[in-house]
């Protein structure tokens, strides 16, 4: 089952507005690998709106590339505008976001009669923390046949290049990312210029598809 407690390992890296933009109403469909101490989870996120109701362990969702089916446990966690309920209770046209680890049917349902449903605070921490090693995130564009392809990279710095970072993330992975010349830059929580970024800080890039990382944000010195 997925842990809801929110990581303690300092600030998070992401700012709440682009966190929530992420995972927010215009997600379509997220793959998050965390780590939590030793324990590695590949998190599979879903939106959209139920086709029908829950049947033969599964809950069909309509996206923007179309139907699909996800696996859901007949005793999965679901909230249901705001209110805990059951996935029986769930029907067709409601807007919906199912958490699932791998391969293991989902055990956490969010679902709304009205709106996108919002994911707790301390999900979207445990998501897009520190814990968070790397992630890749699909949102729709003004554009549906181009949604954004979101690319996230967590790590310590282990090299400062000519407009590349060199990080060591928490599954000992190491990668080089390309970042843009005119990347927002922000470290500890403040607004920076790529030269002032350093080994040893913890940072987290943002690039769309194979673009430059046009995003950092760092904690550290």
């Amino acid at each position: 089952m997925v842990a809801l407690a929110a990581p303690a390992l300092g600030s998070r890296p992401l700012p709440t507005s682009l966190s929530s933009y992420l995972l927010g109403p215009k997600l379509i469909q997220a793959e998050l690998y965390v780590q939590v101490g030793a324990v590695k989870h590949d998190y599979l996120l879903d939106r959209g709106r139920l086709q029908k109701r829950y049947a033969n362990g599964q809950l069909t969702i309509v996206k923007q590339s179309g139907p699909i089916a996800v696996k859901v446990a007949p005793s999965a966690r679901v909230l249901l505008n705001g209110k805990l309920s059951t996935v029986r209770a769930l029907r067709a046209k409601m807007q919906v976001a199912v958490l699932r680890d791998k391969e293991l049917p989902a055990r956490q349902v969010w679902a709304s009669s009205k709106s996108a449903p919002v994911l707790p605070a301390a999900v979207t921490n445990l998501l897009l923390g520190n814990q968070m090693v790397r992630a890749e995130i699909g949102v729709a564009s003004s554009d549906p046949t181009t949604p954004h392809d979101y690319l996230l990279d967590h790590g310590r710095i282990k090299q400062v290049g000519v407009f590349t970072l060199t990080l060591r993330e928490k599954d000992g992975t190491l990668v080089t990312i390309n970042v843009s010349p005119t990347a927002r830059v922000k470290v500890n929580g403040q607004n920076a210029s790529f030269v002032q970024l350093q080994k040893g800080m913890m940072a987290t890039t943002v690039h769309d598809g194979d673009k430059p990382a046009d995003q950092v944000y760092a904690t550290g010195k």
